[in-house]
């Protein structure tokens, strides 16, 4: 498939490791200009790997934890840049407590909808005002399996997951008029990562593995097209949504989401 215009640039949570760094080094490759986002200073080992590389990149350690602090930084930062359209990849996620629903402490959940949910829409309600005056904008958020059924021995995680779905669809509802913005969540396929080595460990199902170059490739292609049907969508990795970009194939009204079947 042929790529269109590039972003502007791109904002990656998460991108000190796991499928936010392979995408923000991916995109650094490409001459974007690439914010990486983590709570610790990995983000800033992947900045400097873009820069090696040639690219351009700056780095934010965050704790998305802190919703509005979050926030702010980022909206700080795109105050100061001349980019106009943005690429978001929502990367950032932690498996939060351990152990079926019984077991857990409820208290021990907050944490993980802190991270997984509140944290990563702090990132794009920082930018969001830059969006809305270009009127364009491209957002993908990561929710996998979690999402798509039950994780028992990681509820939190689940239900954060889940969560993103429909954080997505919302995020679309509130922008399909205000110009030219899609809005994805992808489920990558479960990526050989520290947080799968966790799941693994824990003795839980894992029912549909990729290797992160197909993540890294939807997410590329995501960007750069100028095709919006994909958006509101809960789109796995392994889909044909390359007949979608490319314009060869609508999806019907409730394809690729989470709905009751009647």
């Amino acid at each position: 498939m042929e790529e269109k215009a590039a972003p502007d640039a791109a904002v990656v949570t998460g991108a000190g490791r796991g499928i936010g760094r392979a995408v923000a080094l991916s995109l650094g490759a490409r001459a974007i200009p690439i914010l990486c986002i983590s709570r610790t200073s990995s983000a800033t080992a992947t900045r400097d790997a873009i820069r090696a590389a040639g690219g351009v990149a700056d780095a934010l350690s965050i704790d998305l934890a802190d919703a509005a602090a979050a926030e702010t930084a980022v909206a700080d930062w795109i105050g100061t840049q001349p980019y106009h359209r943005l690429g978001v990849v929502l990367a950032a996620g932690v498996l939060g407590p351990r152990g079926p629903l019984r077991a857990t402490n409820l208290a021990e959940w907050a944490p993980t909808f802190a991270v997984n949910v509140v944290g990563n829409l702090a990132v794009v309600r920082g930018l969001l005002n830059r969006m809305t005056e270009a009127g364009s904008g491209r957002v993908v958020f990561l929710a996998g399996g979690g999402a798509a059924y039950a994780y028992p021995l990681f509820p939190a995680y689940a239900c954060t997951k889940a969560s993103l779905v429909r954080a997505a669809e919302n995020l679309h509802e509130d922008l399909r008029h205000k110009g030219d913005f899609s809005v994805v969540c992808l489920a990558p396929g479960a990526v050989d990562t520290d947080m799968l080595a966790e799941v693994r460990a824990a003795g839980a199902e894992v029912r549909t593995t990729a290797p992160v170059e197909e993540a890294v490739a939807f997410i590329t292609a995501f960007l750069h097209s100028p095709n919006t049907a994909l958006s509101g969508r809960f789109v796995h990795v392994r889909d044909s949504w390359n007949d979608v970009l490319s314009g060869g194939f609508r999806p019907a009204p409730d394809h690729w989401k989470l709905r009751r079947v009647e």
